[in-house]
């Protein structure tokens, strides 16, 4: 009886471990991954391409008219549909014969459970057997901060298209910014092209979003690397400044402002002396926490500021192109760039009662 009793128990306990529900092991970080694609003609419309992407899981579509986009753009709209693992994009255009086509789909893509985005996908193809590939990559900088302009549009334009008529014509070529302000061509022609870059929706220029522009035209043949830096052709930057003024060679004595001249009486203030190759009128700011605390206009050499209470600071430099001390936004329809600007790349530091001489090498 009591062996009976013993096997009853073993039986129960092994029953209830058994109805222990499993851990579920560790969350899927994974982005989905693709398997194959495919590349074909319909059979019922002429001219209608239907493209398939298939992925190892599941999939849904995030952000997808932020992102994806098609160059050279075609007429009408790509369609587009999630079947289980699979990504059908239908394109009912006239493709041309003489272009590759290059598809985005950079971030456009995550998996159905867990939401984790495919950061980098994209595709190239040509209805003929000749594939253009030449590549141009680039940066697109805000003018005045230098910090990168995220999912902008790079546009370009065959070099023949007159000016006036860019923002009313569709680009030949299109690409996007992406996080750090980068943008990659890789279908291009050798070809002559004109590059702007437009910060809005959509290619035509809208008042308040800022617009970048290269000063000669572009060949992928020749050119690798174009840097654009972009602009609000409107509005010019309010530095909301705690102390400004203008220095010249005969007012290098001191700073006059009332405030500079209170703080010396409490305070043994900081120096510094900019020594580079430049000789021409400039501003130099300095900054805290991306504010400007501190301007100086300089029509030449030496680059002097007298009385900076002890700090961290940020420099900025200016190439006062038109001598006004202000710093000047660009001018599409005149062809007038920003006034260029340059970052000092390190922070610095001002001490009491101290002369720092800071060697910047600075080129134009």
């Amino acid at each position: 009886m009591k062996l009976l009793s013993k096997i009853f128990l073993v039986l129960f306990f092994t029953s209830c471990a058994n109805m222990v529900a499993p851990t579920g092991g560790e969350k899927d970080t994974d982005a989905p991954k693709l398997l194959s694609t495919n590349n074909t003609e319909s059979m019922k419309h002429v001219h209608t391409r239907i493209i398939t992407f298939e992925f190892d899981e599941y999939i849904n579509l995030n952000k997808w008219v932020e992102y994806f986009y098609i160059s050279p753009p075609t007429k009408k709209q790509i369609q587009k549909k999630i079947k289980g693992q699979t990504l059908i994009l239908t394109i009912e255009d006239t493709l041309s014969e003489n272009a590759t086509y290059y598809i985005a789909l950079n971030s456009c893509v995550k998996d159905n459970n867990e939401g984790n985005i495919l950061d980098s996908l994209s595709y190239t193809f040509s209805i003929s057997n000749d594939i253009d590939t030449l590549t141009l990559s680039g940066s697109l900088q805000d003018a005045y901060s230098l910090k990168p302009i995220e999912n902008a549009w790079i546009m370009l334009f065959d070099a023949n298209v007159n000016d006036t008529l860019i923002f009313n014509s569709t680009p030949n070529y299109i690409s996007k910014t992406d996080k750090k302000g980068m943008y990659h061509f890789t279908n291009l022609k050798a070809e002559n092209y004109n590059i702007v870059a437009l910060t809005d929706f959509d290619f035509i220029y809208n008042e308040e979003e800022k617009i970048a522009f290269s000063d000669s035209t572009i060949n992928a043949e020749k050119d690798s690397f174009i840097s654009l830096f972009g602009f609000n052709p409107i509005i010019k930057i309010d530095s909301t400044l705690t102390d400004t003024t203008t220095l010249t060679t005969d007012s290098l004595v001191a700073d006059t402002l009332l405030k500079d001249t209170l703080i010396v009486e409490e305070i043994p203030n900081g120096k510094l002396e900019i020594i580079n190759g430049q000789n021409s009128a400039c501003i130099i700011q300095l900054l805290q926490n991306d504010k400007v605390v501190k301007e100086l206009a300089f029509e030449e050499k030496p680059f002097l500021i007298n009385n900076i209470s002890a700090g961290k600071y940020n420099l900025k430099y200016i190439f006062d192109k038109n001598q006004d001390s202000i710093w000047n936004t660009g001018d599409w329809e005149q062809k007038l760039q920003a006034e260029k600007v340059i970052n000092y790349p390190s922070e610095i530091t001002i001490r009491s009662n101290w002369d720092l001489e800071l060697e910047w090498i600075i080129r134009e």
